[in-house]
């Protein structure tokens, strides 16, 4: 008798146990593929940073600002440059970081750093992008720190994929092609004017830029 009334007991303790074990791994499987998860999209973000400019978060601010403002526009990346590998290598052993369309510096003079950056047409062939050259000039905030104006295009529509963006003293040095140092010209910013100005080399009288350059 007490045999055949302990059977039901231990029959019941089973199911609820099995039972669970079922709730457990329900529980913990799942688990495992959103850490998978968050780190593939982790090293995927990395990978897209790595490939663009190294924004501070005012140059951030600014650049986001520009491309509400110009939605034709996207930020031009590393991947945009078409090259032969070595050349690169050698650039970056150069200058130890090297983003071809991007570069700081003081070019109007005020001891406030600025910034140049490269964009592209989001309609345009990845095989052929068209880039437009933008300045943004800092200035000082009356809160303290540094911010950037709306920005200012030097060039549109110009063929870029095989040179990059420099800064040579106080004036933008746009190379179309870094094979070709003939193809580079130079803008510097003229007080007189308050407008960049083209220089043609060996010549310090500038004139009003074209900004449709091919």
């Amino acid at each position: 008798m007490n045999l055949q009334r302990e059977r039901p007991i231990v029959a019941a303790v089973a199911l609820l146990l099995a039972g669970g074990l079922l709730v457990c791994r329900r529980v913990s499987t799942p688990a495992a593929p959103r850490q998978t998860g968050r780190i593939a999209a982790r090293e995927t973000t990395t990978r897209a940073e790595s490939d663009t400019a190294p924004f501070t978060p005012t140059e951030r601010a600014a650049v986001d600002d520009f491309l509400r403002r110009n939605p034709n526009l996207r930020l031009a990346t590393d991947a945009d440059r078409i090259s032969p590998p070595e050349q690169d290598s050698g650039l970056r052993h150069l200058y130890g970081i090297y983003h071809p369309y991007f570069v700081r510096g003081d070019l109007n003079d005020d001891g406030i750093l600025d910034f140049v950056l490269g964009f592209v047409r989001r309609d345009s062939s990845p095989d052929l992008p068209w880039f437009s050259v933008v300045v943004f000039a800092g200035r000082e905030r009356s809160s303290g720190g540094s911010a950037f104006d709306s920005g200012t295009f030097l060039e549109r529509d110009i063929s870029l994929a095989h040179g990059d963006l420099s800064i040579d003293r106080d004036a933008v040095v746009i190379t179309p092609d870094l094979e070709e140092d003939e193809s580079a010209r130079r803008y510097r910013w003229d007080p007189a004017r308050r407008s960049y100005v083209f220089v043609r080399e060996g010549s310090d009288d500038g004139e009003t830029p074209d900004l449709s350059r091919t």
